[in-house]
């Protein structure tokens, strides 16, 4: 009867930490977008500083969708994009 019990526990519990796993995952990629969106600005600052060539093309080539984003004219992202950059210049 107990492994009844515990089997029963088991699978009611299951639901829960599927939705914990969602909500962390949910969590995790806006962490990561966020911090990605926030580290454009220093990384054209650190481009335009070091004056290296190598690393303006890494720079431009890891933060390609930001630029996308800024180049399509989307309304409410394009301008805090570029404003946030524009800070590091």
């Amino acid at each position: 009867m107990n492994s009844t019990i515990e089997l029963s526990t088991q699978d009611e519990s299951a639901p829960r930490v599927r939705r914990r796993w969602k909500r962390q995952a949910v969590f995790c990629s806006a962490a990561f977008f966020v911090s990605y969106v926030i580290t454009a600005g220093p990384a054209v600052f650190m481009a335009r500083r070091f004056d290296q060539p190598m690393f303006d093309r890494i720079v431009k080539v890891l933060y390609a969708p930001l630029i996308l984003l800024v180049k399509a004219d989307v309304p409410v992202i394009s301008p805090l994009i570029e404003a946030w950059v524009k800070l590091f210049r």
